[in-house]
Formats: structure tokens, C-alpha cells, sequence
């Protein structure tokens, strides 16, 4: 929810009826007032969308090839970037500080081995 309360921003996975294809998108709903949500395209998003810059941007965490980093897209229709330029793991979790200046996140680590059980012949 925005600071003032009046937009919501939320993830959603809109699907084309056409085509029955699906599209993730960033939703903004003005919660007093009665327009549709204003949709953005984030097509590699992964997780929960965020308020940030006082209202100005949302950001999100975008996964490519199994590595989330994270992304700030402005309101204004102005290019995103990306802030933040990890090679590995995913993001779980981000919360920003009430100021936005300030971020603390869960990052995920998985290992994984396979092993081959053989009966033993006696």
C-alpha cells in the first residue's frame, strides 16, 4: 500500500483470452476511485511488489536464468533499472526501510546432490 493509502500495488498474472497465454504484470489500483488498475509489464518478476522513492517507483525483484536482482520502475513511464547486480541465489523477503533509503533481504542458497543406491549382491 502507498504511504497516503490510496494505491495499492500488488503482482498479477493476467492471462489473454485468445491466446490462453499469461503475462506478469505490476497492478496499481486507485483503492477510492473507480478505474481499472493501471498495469506494468514485468514479465520476469519474482515475488512481492514494494512502494519506494516516496511513491514514485515500485520495486520488485527480477529473476533471469535463476538469479533474482532487483529492479525499481518509476511511475512516471521513465525507464526501470536494475539496483542491485548479483550473479547468483534468489531473493526472498526484501523490506525497505519506512525512508526507502535502506534495504534488508533474505537471500536463498540451494544445494542439492543425487545418489545412486545400488542393493548390494551378496
Amino acid at each position: 500500500m502507498s504511504a497516503d493509502g490510496k494505491t495499492l500495488v500488488y503482482a498479477a498474472q493476467l492471462i489473454d483470452s485468445q491466446t490462453k497465454e499469461a503475462a506478469l504484470k505490476v497492478a496499481l489500483l486507485n483503492l477510492y476511485g473507480s478505474s481499472p488498475p493501471r498495469f506494468l509489464d514485468a514479465p520476469k518478476l519474482s515475488g512481492g511488489v514494494h512502494f519506494v522513492d516516496e511513491g514514485k517507483s515500485v520495486a520488485y525483484a527480477v529473476r533471469d536464468n535463476g538469479v533474482d536482482n532487483l529492479w525499481v520502475q518509476p511511475l512516471d513511464g521513465s525507464p526501470g533499472h536494475a539496483i542491485t547486480n548479483f550473479k547468483s541465489e534468489e531473493i526472498a523477503q526484501p523490506h525497505w526501510s519506512p525512508d526507502g533509503k535502506s534495504i534488508a533481504m533474505v537471500r536463498l542458497h540451494n544445494d542439492s546432490d543425487v545418489v545412486l543406491l545400488q542393493e548390494a549382491k551378496p
